[in-house]
């Protein structure tokens, strides 16, 4: 039987700038062991908690069920995240059966905590789900009226979408976010860098992000009572995906919830972005720019897939595209999306941006004929 062991390591200031690290140590006896390491700034070091092991699982358990190894865990952790990890295993090996294989988690000891309040942090990179949610909760100025959660702070986690080692782009970011929301005092800013995105592997991280979202958000569990992600995919489209309805919800204890926020869908959200301007001007959908084009990872490269296909929604809603899209939109880079893998998440968004473009008319637009095209090719081998 194979053990994947997870232990706390010493706490260490890391650089120049006073930021202190936290160790976790993934021993496997079967494998090359692990360290996985967050890395926070000295003024949020007090929001910080590690007396449970809580944001570890979070961090460990897809490592350990691609291994197939029951994770030992040394130290505590609450009882109701190892129920709700119980479901949220059978949820993953059943989407991904050939990737994740259900395990056990056997903990030193378990215990349960109450909330410590409703107040919530919302995971913001500056993209547009991100940017939406902040949009309702935060302004208060979109579509949802009803289900409103008290976000208070804001989480951006370095290495999620800029590289860890892009230090200066991470803290452009970082200043970047704090001046949008400069209208709104009370807000606190956290951001973490750790290298857990990479441990969970980059090429498949389509299927990790909610739990390297909940990990992180989870160190600061005694200060918030849980952590809002913005949703990916609207109902119409709901397919085995990282951040879910369904699983999101698995990654929380009593003490510390993780909620997926009301699915809209992305020309939807779009659409409410045009009363933030600011946030439009500030939008930042790119990482693949930084290893395919060696463009700065906290810009927009205006080439790679997500860049031209958020391009292409702003057109096909018939607004001019953003200050913070500065390349050109040309026809060129649309049909530069055939050389893409197919997949059917990039399937469905061409297909919202092209049916948005017929209902406004401009389906002739080159652009948009080439997109025709493409997105042709693309259902016929679904079919």
């Amino acid at each position: 039987m194979r053990y994947l062991d997870l232990f706390q390591g010493p706490v260490e200031s890391c650089d120049e700038n006073g930021r202190m690290r936290i160790n976790i140590d993934f021993i496997r006896p079967y494998d090359e062991d692990l360290k996985l390491w967050y890395s926070v700034p000295p003024d949020q070091w007090e929001y910080v908690s590690r007396d449970l092991m809580d944001p570890f699982v979070l961090a460990a358990l897809l490592k350990a069920m691609e291994d197939g190894a029951t994770l030992r865990v040394h130290g505590p952790v609450s009882t109701t995240l190892l129920d709700n990890l119980e479901e949220f295993q059978i949820i993953f090996n059943t989407w991904f059966p050939s990737k994740y294989q259900r395990i056990d988690i056997v903990p030193h000891s378990e215990t349960e905590e109450n909330k410590i309040q409703n107040k919530v942090i919302l995971s913001f990179s500056g993209g547009v789900d991100g940017a939406f949610s902040a949009l309702n909760h935060i302004l208060r100025k979109g579509p949802i009226k009803r289900k409103l959660f008290d976000v208070n702070a804001l989480l951006y986690i370095e290495g999620f979408d800029v590289n860890i080692n892009y230090d200066e782009q991470c803290r452009n970011v970082v200043e970047r976010n704090r001046k949008l929301f400069a209208s709104f005092p009370d807000l606190t800013f956290l951001n973490v860098r750790t290298n857990l995105k990479y441990l969970l592997s980059i090429k498949r991280f389509w299927m990790a992000h909610a739990c390297v979202i909940a990990s992180v958000a989870s160190l600061f569990r005694t200060q918030w009572g849980g952590c809002l992600i913005g949703s990916s995919h609207s109902y119409l489209h709901l397919r085995p995906w990282g951040s879910h309805p369904l699983t999101d919800r698995l990654l929380s204890s009593d003490s510390f919830k993780i909620h997926h926020d009301t699915v809209f869908k992305r020309m939807d959200k779009l659409e409410a972005l045009f009363s933030w301007p600011e946030a439009l001007d500030n939008l930042k959908v790119c990482w693949e720019g930084q290893y395919k084009f060696d463009t700065l990872p906290d810009t927009n490269c205006c080439q790679c897939d997500k860049c031209v296909r958020t391009m292409l929604a702003f057109t096909a809603l018939g607004h001019e595209i953003p200050a913070s899209f500065p390349g050109e939109l040309t026809v060129e880079k649309v049909q530069s999306l055939k050389n893409k893998p197919f997949d059917w998440s990039r399937l469905m968004f061409l297909n919202e941006v092209l049916d948005t473009a017929k209902k406004q008319g401009l389906e002739k637009m080159p652009v948009f004929q080439a997109l025709s095209e493409i997105t042709e090719e693309y259902n016929s081998k679904t079919i």
